[in-house]
């Protein structure tokens, strides 16, 4: 059941019977630019007209928000939110209280309900008519639509908080969890059946032995898995065996014992085939659905975590993507530029891309579309010339650029603290929503500043 909330949303009725609330303070200004009706539209439909009531959307969406404006832990939101006026004023509160609004615990909640695709749809009808280009000259051709502005396109890895996965490290925590596994069953088990031999002291030191060596060989990492391949095939025998005569695990465990098996096989196949690659590969065992991601970029050429793919329209951030999975960037133009066309209701008459956007297909698509697309042409070039790209357009592509790095700096997205998939999808989505705040919030100051300036040094009689 979702209740509508009755506060009245301007400032100078909200927790008035505490302190008359400041108009400059940066929390009064940021609850004013956030679209809370909207957001409140589309939320309700999620619920039944019966049941207990929900909470309301301003206090879920206002904690989300305000855990990424702090960068700071769920407890620590909820306590900043209980000792400030301000941010009680933000998520939507009548009355100040020095108790905490809800449990630290429904921010997990919170970001299950409010998806990566409900965010993305609330930043997508906020940002749309601020960001709309002007309307441009029609190209040559009846078959086109019209053309305005400039999209800017491109990718990138949001990390995980994970430890840099080895296949040795991996491993030993596979045969220290079975381990466990056959300890928990083996309580209930006993007097049944003796408990299963397994070489936990020994490959412990097997594993310690090894991570002291500095730069150990090929020759001995394959030695060394070769060891806890058999030792987790072991463990893993008699993790069946024993759930077979009644052993029960509990339902964590059990998914962690898929994983394992997952694990297992990839590590096998990799150990028999001599080959250091294979699709869907497991790089953590508490977060099976991270995969690693190939970047190229100096000192970090894998990360783990999220692959974000991203358009960037008059300032606005749009993401167009997020997955877990390392797909390739430049295959999505065509659906970006459907999602452009659907947003504004024209195409781009200029696309600024790096070269993994380059391939033919994207050259012929835009060419067909009448798009000019950045990017040096395929072949060799004539001979005699020398082919450049424009240096406005380099500078202009560097805006995407700077938003992945206040992504990733000022809003904490160069580690993903969230642990389960769908929850990992919607920090990035309430990061991105905040970014785009705080360029409505800067926009709106400079129409008010232009507006004071031209009532003050207009001529008399002017409006």
């Amino acid at each position: 059941m979702y209740r509508h909330n009755s506060q009245m949303h301007f400032f100078d009725y909200t927790l008035a019977d505490v302190f008359e609330l400041d108009v400059d303070n940066r929390w009064v200004k940021r609850a004013k630019t956030v679209p809370w009706e909207m957001a409140e539209t589309r939320y309700s439909q999620m619920f039944r007209k019966v049941g207990r009531p929900a909470k309301d959307i301003r206090m879920a969406l206002g904690a989300l928000l305000i855990k990424e404006y702090l960068g700071c832990s769920d407890e620590e939101t909820v306590q900043s939110i209980a000792e400030q006026p301000y941010l009680q004023h933000f998520i939507g509160l009548k009355k100040f209280t020095n108790k905490p609004p809800f449990d630290s615990s429904l921010m997990v909640w919170f970001r299950k309900r409010l998806s990566a695709r409900f965010m993305a749809e609330l930043n997508e009808a906020m940002c749309k008519a601020e960001a709309k280009p002007a309307e441009e000259a029609m190209p040559t051709g009846d078959d086109h639509e019209g053309h305005s502005g400039t999209l800017i396109v491109d990718a990138t890895c949001t990390p995980a908080d994970i430890k840099y996965p080895t296949d040795t490290s991996l491993l030993a925590e596979a045969i220290e969890k079975t381990d466990m596994m056959i300890d928990a069953m083996q309580s209930a088990l006993r007097g049944i059946s003796p408990r299963p031999r397994t070489y936990r002291e020994k490959s412990r030191k097997v594993f310690t032995g090894f991570i002291k060596r500095r730069k150990p060989g090929a020759k001995t990492i394959r030695k060394v898995k070769k060891k806890q391949l058999g030792y987790l095939k072991r463990n893993l025998g008699h993790v069946h065996n024993m759930l077979e005569q009644g052993g029960e695990l509990k339902p964590r465990q059990s998914e962690t014992l898929r994983v394992i098996e997952r694990l297992f096989a990839q590590q096998q196949y990799m150990y028999d085939t001599r080959v250091n690659r294979v699709d869907d590969r497991i790089v953590s065992l508490s977060q099976p659905h991270i995969r690693p991601i190939v970047r190229g970029k100096a000192g970090t050429p894998v990360e783990f975590g999220a692959k974000v793919n991203v358009s960037v329209v008059g300032g606005y951030v749009f993401p167009e993507e997020i997955s877990y999975d390392a797909f390739h960037e430049g295959g999505r133009l065509k659906d970006i530029i459907g999602s452009h066309l659907n947003r504004f209701g024209v195409l781009p008459s200029k696309i600024l891309a790096d070269q993994a956007f380059g391939s033919r297909e994207n050259r012929s698509l835009c060419k067909e579309l009448g798009i000019k697309l950045m990017g040096e042409p395929l072949g060799r070039p004539p001979k005699g010339t020398q082919p450049t790209i424009c240096d406005e357009d380099t500078g202009d592509r560097n805006e995407i650029e700077g938003k992945f790095g206040t992504l990733k700096t000022r809003y904490g997205r160069n580690r993903i603290m969230a642990r389960l998939p769908d929850t990992g999808k919607t920090v990035i989505a309430v990061a991105i929503l905040a970014m785009n705040l705080a360029k409505r919030a800067d926009a709106l100051l400079c129409l008010f500043l232009n507006r004071c300036f031209v009532r003050t040094f207009s001529p008399l009689g002017a409006v």
